[in-house]
């Protein structure tokens, strides 16, 4: 009789390994990866940044990393690969195995800005990423080459109209969030530029500080110390009120052109399918850092303001600006690309 007992026993036991082995075959790959060791583990997370190095997508990505390898004890590493708009970096993040290490430390222009004027982008911002949360935002600058013959708004655009397509300004690429707003720019003003497509601030920057462009928008990040050392020349705030780390700048509205509001930001998307509890983690370990007071000098020095808020506020910020942009594509009749 016992040995019967034992018997029916082991078949008990092998029957639930059997059982057990099927379930984890059937469980998302994610869950796996979750369930093994509370996240991040041992394992280095990669933010991915769709632009060169010294931007100010970049730059936020550095503060963030950093902040973020001291809170968990463990290496997040910010990888650059700019180029096409910053959708290269997005659509490897888009692709990548969704547990929560491989990260797109967005600009806005790859999530609301591109997909509103091509058709076939390799992923879709609402539907192959989940949000995480804004980690920053800010107000442009309308900022001129130190030899560019105006000296505030209302001369550039004098001077413009009376030399068209002669004055070029500088974009982080084709189809990007600094394009359009060149491209409202001349809608609103009635004047004419030439847009030359850099990879991103980094690379534009230079070419500024060159003559080799005359104009571009950027964000006080990169370009209040350049303004302090007089080696360019501040335009315009493209905002209804003037900046805190910089009152001096006129903004856009007061020069008479109340429609041009150029407000980017920088977010943390995960692949869609990422476990909720490592979304969650990041979200609120995100929140943490950005309230902060070394996080908060540290952007503000910069002209940045800190980010933050839930994930559903992402998604709805998403929906906001696409329907934003969209319509000034109309407006400038921008052509819709394959």
């Amino acid at each position: 009789m016992q040995t019967l007992s034992k018997k029916i026993s082991a078949y008990l036991v092998r029957r639930w390994a059997v059982a057990l082995g099927a379930a984890l075959l059937l469980a998302p790959p994610g869950l796996h990866a979750a369930s093994a060791a509370k996240w991040p583990g041992q394992k280095p997370v990669t933010l991915l940044v769709g632009y060169s190095p010294g931007g100010g997508a970049d730059t936020v990505a550095r503060l963030l990393a950093d902040q973020l390898s001291k809170k968990y004890n463990q290496r997040f590493i910010v990888e650059n690969r700019p180029g096409a708009s910053g959708t290269i970096a997005a659509s490897a993040v888009a692709r990548a195995p969704a547990d929560g290490y491989t990260l797109l430390a967005s600009a806005s222009s790859e999530l609301t800005v591109v997909p509103t004027v091509r058709r076939n982008l390799p992923y879709d911002p609402r539907k192959d990423f989940e949000p995480v949360a804004v980690t920053s935002q800010t107000t442009y600058l309308l900022v001129a080459s130190a030899e560019f013959p105006a000296n505030t708004f209302q001369e550039m655009v004098a001077y413009a109209k009376a030399n068209p397509g002669k004055v070029s300004y500088g974009s982080y690429g084709q189809n990007t969030f600094t394009h359009l707003t060149g491209e409202l720019l001349q809608l609103l003003a009635g004047i004419e530029l030439l847009q030359v497509p850099y990879k991103g601030s980094g690379d534009a920057v230079p070419a500024l500080l060159s003559n080799h462009i005359q104009l571009m928008f950027d964000s006080p990040a990169q370009v209040l110390g350049l303004i302090g050392s007089g080696r360019i020349k501040p335009l315009a705030v493209t905002a209804p009120e003037r900046l805190k780390a910089n009152d001096s700048i006129p903004t856009s509205a007061e020069a008479g052109y109340p429609e041009l509001v150029a407000r980017g930001w920088n977010g943390l998307m995960a692949p869609k399918g990422t476990p909720e509890e490592v979304l969650d983690e990041l979200n609120a370990a995100v929140e943490e850092i950005m309230r902060s007071p070394e996080m908060i000098q540290a952007l503000q020095s910069r002209g940045v303001e800190p980010g933050g808020g839930s994930r559903q506020a992402v998604r709805e910020r998403i929906d906001a600006e696409l329907r934003r942009w969209s319509d000034v594509v109309r407006k400038v009749g921008l052509t819709v690309s394959d």
